[in-house]
């Protein structure tokens, strides 16, 4: 009896130590939360599909740049949550109705990094706006972009590898 006890006490000490583990791996900070759904005021949807359950889903919005699309510089927001089964929405709060484009992508091993081929095209799970789909280079914003409005805007991304 005593044994299994013990058995069972070691279970649950490794049961916790693993969540708490998960939780540090995906270190995502405070600040990278999205904003509440349906708040009112200019929002952008982004309901993405082909997530499963492993590592980080974000979600990056971006304003009009032709240099600088898919880079920091023209980055406004990055959401990151824990990757789901399914289907995820997040949405994000915007100053103004306007032209953005966003991106998703599903990053598995949960590194915070977007992992890519040696042609520098995503290895992971990736995503833009308009479904553009990857060829030989990366599409441009023009490619990627819709234009918001003064109420919630839904856009659609289907996550590929």
């Amino acid at each position: 009896m005593q044994l299994g006890k013990v058995l069972m006490l070691m279970l649950a000490i490794f049961c916790q130590t693993a969540a708490a583990q998960t939780l540090n791996v995906l270190n995502i900070r405070a600040d990278e939360a999205g904003a509440v759904c349906g708040n009112g005021g200019p929002q952008i949807e982004v309901v993405v599909t082909g997530v499963y359950a492993e590592g980080i889903l974000t979600v990056e919005l971006y304003k009009p740049s032709d240099r600088d699309f898919l880079k920091k510089a023209s980055r406004l927001k990055r959401v990151r949550v824990p990757a789901e089964n399914g289907s995820q929405r997040v949405c994000f709060d915007l100053a103004s109705s306007g032209t953005y484009a966003v991106a998703a992508y599903h990053d598995v091993n949960g590194d915070r990094e977007l992992a890519r081929h040696w042609n520098k095209l995503p290895a992971e799970p990736f995503a833009l706006s308009n479904n553009q789909k990857l060829k030989l280079r990366m599409p441009t914003f023009d490619e990627a972009a819709f234009k918001a409005g003064e109420e919630m805007t839904t856009v659609r991304l289907e996550l590929r590898k």
